[in-house]
């Protein structure tokens, strides 16, 4: 089964300040820490990138279709017409500012999409409460690809009651919209970094 991932990082981030994308977390800039989340299992491809940095462009290079506008709908039909060209039966859209999203959340909602026939749209969600990513099915894509100004791909599952939830950790729905989601993620990778030396040094 053929999926693509296209990682957004649309908008002009007026609530962080700057180019959120190349804000820095535990070390990584955002969007090269998002790409890294997602697991080499899901067949991913690479397009374009906006703003360059050596470690952003060695760590997205044919892992992910990584599209940048200004509205949001500019960059699903970027990423999207893309992966319609290489007949993708789904398509996964991630922000680019959440990088906490696991791999057993990733394989789950791969799971849940193919278990019900590759048809139905399946997104993360926390207490029964939807977020991103979203996968879609290939029978989305016309409907996608028809959006416009700053809807996303949510505008059209509205009303729909054919949506999978995939339960996920709070903490991997988190975002990058100000500051204080830089600060909050990036301790959150610093704690887990501390607690895996430590499970190391006991191990050892």
């Amino acid at each position: 089964m053929k999926l693509g991932c296209v990682i957004m990082a649309s908008g002009e981030a007026k609530r962080f300040g700057s180019n959120k994308m190349l804000a820095d977390i535990y070390g990584e800039p955002l969007i090269a820490r998002t790409i890294d989340s997602v697991p080499r299992a899901l067949t991913l491809w690479f397009r374009r990138v906006g703003p360059r940095s050596p470690r952003f462009a060695r760590t997205s290079i044919a892992r992910a279709c990584c599209t940048m506008a200004r509205l949001r709908s500019e960059s699903v039909r970027a990423g999207l017409s893309w992966g319609v060209e290489r007949n993708w039966k789904g398509c996964l859209f991630l922000p680019g500012d959440q990088p906490l999203v696991s791999s057993d959340s990733f394989e789950a909602m791969v799971r849940a999409f193919d278990e019900r026939g590759r048809k139905h749209p399946v997104r993360l969600a926390c207490n029964g409460e939807p977020s991103s990513p979203v996968l879609f099915p290939a029978e989305l894509f016309d409907a996608l690809m028809c959006l416009e100004g700053k809807d996303g791909g949510g505008s059209i599952l509205k009303g729909r009651t054919d949506v999978v939830l995939v339960e996920a950790r709070a903490y991997e729905l988190w975002d990058v919209d100000t500051v204080k989601g830089q600060r909050r993620i990036t301790e959150h990778i610093a704690a887990c970094s501390y607690f895996d030396r430590v499970a190391n040094c006991i191990n050892q």
